[in-house]
């Protein structure tokens, strides 16, 4: 044979090399199915979740040009990739679920497919470790897939950037090497420009090609770390050339992004560095030890039964799956793979998890940020990767098998179960924000424009303003404005301790504007809407005549009084929320017929009220929380009859606060024009007036 076959025999594929080939990919299909089943069983139940709900009010009344509006005061390459995605998807929510498990998907097998290059003899810990990345618990924030499609993908690009990096640096041929340097360089570019705290991931790209100087230089560590900088040098112009971009070209104005500002709290007050110093520590210890247990205890244990036997139930066969492959490919490394790599294994990549880990968190720590199991767990994704790592060398230092594996186990039941736990609150949180507001467009045909909204959900805090104005405008005023900024007709405000003051001396205005939205706050115009319980019926609150649950919250208590009722127009058109992002509209159950008797109410309509009561009986309808029995009430006594009315006192009165309401309410009617009659005002006062 001549050189030229020799070469040729050489570059084909060796039955070691197909063998590895297909364990690549045997270990991507278990990842790909462990990815399905920790994100996806629930994923076509949730709706819109917490920010998704302004940036899709946004795209579909101003179309996805507007994401620029959105983006541009902080990170304006995210509105590229909002943009495209919303033109694949547009509204259809299910779809950004889908690419965001793909994007996890890929981040892990990207960072397998690194550390395989550079340790090949160790494809199990480097299969452990791809799997706790992305099964990693820490990060709460997947089922809000809209707002956070940017981080989950800046996490692929990183991984994949990661790798590109390796394999440049393992590849002869020099054309290849080009090309791969050259993806590694844009991959490297592109993902922090979405979100620049994930450039904290630029040391494991250090740590890996240090790792690589080893394993092809056997001299002096000097002459291994002048090596390792050559080899980083020309990927080290990707975070260079967006920190350049970010510092010297763009203006930020969100001081959460603002490093010079964060700088100057340091400057200013040197004990400020020592508070980051602390809080660098702590979401250390988090993100890597705390995040396997902390997030499993908030959120498992309060589901309901059938969710948690399901939950538990999917993360078993989670574990199952995953101690197959794990098992499995034990036998086939002993069969296919030798250990060729470096016997420091364990301490090198225990270096480069701790690295990564903490190295990871230090843009977060550097804006005066921390990263939690709350609001915040965003904050752990970059360094899901070190903690990894940590995890792996902890578990393959136990020398007992069984120990091992029944530890894998557990970590990753709980993931699972998490995750699932987590989806399952998503869903309950989306569920319920979908029935309240198809509550409201039943009750309310139309609401004057800028009536300042103030809403209580029962499940979920509304942690901000477009938690209610979003839906609100959806339903009443989703038309396109030819301006930017754009004005919302609903404005809305959350119940701070502030709101609450400025809502009970009833005047003042402000005018907040916020990535292109702009909203005029009348705190002397205001309509209160709150839901005591999932179980219970929204109510628009006349403050007039209020009726209040014993569910209400403290401050919808306080503020009752101020609320307009005048601000609904009963008279317009029935609404009709569109399905795309309220789904179907819900089955009429008791609430539909209780807020088409509290707008007939409204409207004088005590006939209808009667009517509506009747085929309520005649269904077997019965609310579940009483003070929904008000409009009915009153109307029977308006109309006089003692017998409907004897039979509902004996369910007001359960709760002195309901009697007590009731009482009230038919004593005021005379002074809203409708006068009971002297014979019913007597039999109302002895039943409900004692």
């Amino acid at each position: 044979m001549n050189k030229t076959d020799s070469t040729s025999s050489h570059k084909r594929s060796s039955p070691q090399s197909d063998s590895a080939d297909r364990s690549t990919l045997y270990l991507f299909a278990i990842l790909a199915f462990v990815g399905v089943l920790v994100y996806l069983p629930l994923a076509g139940r949730m709706g819109y979740y917490k920010d998704d709900w302004f940036l899709i009010f946004d795209a579909h009344t101003q179309g996805a040009q507007f994401f620029h509006e959105i983006y541009q005061i902080d990170r304006p390459a995210r509105a590229y990739v909002m943009q495209f995605v919303y033109n694949m998807f547009g509204d259809r929510v299910i779809y950004y679920h889908l690419s965001a498990y793909l994007f996890r998907l890929l981040a892990s097998w990207a960072l397998f497919w690194a550390l395989d290059m550079i340790w090949p003899g160790h494809r199990k810990p480097n299969f452990l470790i791809a799997l706790l990345l992305l099964i990693y618990p820490g990060f709460l924030s997947q089922f809000n897939p809209i707002d956070y499609q940017a981080q989950i993908l800046s996490l692929c690009l990183a991984a994949a950037s990661i790798a590109f990096t390796v394999r440049a640096i393992k590849v002869q041929n020099r054309g290849s090497r080009l090309a791969w340097t050259g993806l590694a360089i844009l991959t490297g570019i592109i993902y922090p420009a979405l979100v620049e705290y994930m450039l904290g991931l630029e040391i494991l790209r250090l740590s890996l090609i240090v790792q690589l100087a080893l394993q092809e230089n056997n001299s002096a560590p000097r002459e291994t770390l002048r090596k390792a900088a050559g080899l980083w040098l020309p990927f080290l112009s990707a975070p260079v050339l967006f920190l350049v971009w970010r510092f010297f070209f763009f203006e930020t104005e969100r001081r959460a992004t603002d490093l010079g500002a964060q700088f100057g709290q340091l400057f200013a007050s040197p004990l400020a560095g020592l508070w980051w110093l602390v809080n660098w520590i702590q979401d250390a210890f988090r993100v890597v030890l705390l995040a396997w247990t902390v997030p499993f205890y908030n959120l498992a244990f309060n589901l309901r039964l059938k969710d948690f036997l399901t939950g538990m139930g999917l993360a078993v066969v989670v574990v199952l799956l995953v101690l197959i492959g794990w098992l499995d490919l034990g036998k086939r490394d002993r069969k296919t793979f030798t250990d060729e790599t470096d016997p420091n294994w364990k301490k090198q990549i225990l270096l480069a998890g701790l690295l990564t880990a903490f190295i990871a968190l230090l843009p977060v720590i550097l804006v005066n940020r921390h990263a939690d199991f709350g609001d915040y767990s965003r904050y752990t994704l970059a360094s899901a990767a070190g903690a990894g790592m940590i995890v792996t060398v902890f578990l393959l230092s136990i020398h007992s098998a069984r120990w091992r594996t029944a530890l894998i186990a557990i970590l990753v039941f709980a993931a699972s179960f998490t995750h699932y736990a987590n989806a399952a609150r998503a869903v309950e949180e989306t569920e319920n924000v979908r029935d309240f507001w198809w509550q409201v467009a039943w009750r309310a045909p139309d609401i004057q424009p800028g009536t300042t909204l103030v809403a209580s959900y029962p499940v979920g805090a509304i942690q901000e303003d477009y938690f209610i104005w979003s839906p609100a405008n959806f339903i009443y005023y989703p038309e396109k404005q030819n301006q930017t900024p754009i004005q919302l007709k609903l404005p809305a405000a959350v119940l701070t301790d502030d709101v609450v003051r400025q809502i009970l001396v009833g005047k003042g205005e402000e005018t907040p504007l916020r990535r292109g939205n702009e909203l005029t706050r009348n705190f002397g115009k205001v309509l209160v809407m709150t839901q005591a319980s999932a179980n219970a019926c929204v109510r628009l609150i006349d403050g007039s005549s209020p009726d209040l649950s014993i569910g209400d919250p403290q401050r919808i208590l306080l503020i009752a009084s101020k609320s307009k009722l005048d601000n609904v127009l009963s008279g317009a058109d029935q609404p009709v929320p569109p399905a795309s992002i309220f789904g179907v509209e819900p089955e009429h159950d008791w609430c539909f017929y209780y807020q088409k008797a509290d707008l007939a109410r409204q409207q004088g309509d005590w006939e209808e009220i009667v009517r509506l009561g009747a085929e309520t009986a005649k269904l077997g309808l019965h609310p579940n929380d009483q003070i929904e029995l008000m409009p009915f009430l009153q109307a029977y006594a308006f109309l006089g009859d003692r017998k409907q009315v004897k039979g509902l006192s004996t369910r007001i009165n359960t709760q002195l606060f309901y009697q007590n309401q009731a009482c009230n309410q038919l004593s005021s009617m005379d002074d809203r024009g409708y006068p009971l009659s002297a014979e019913m005002q007597s039999y109302v006062n002895e039943i409900f007036c004692p």
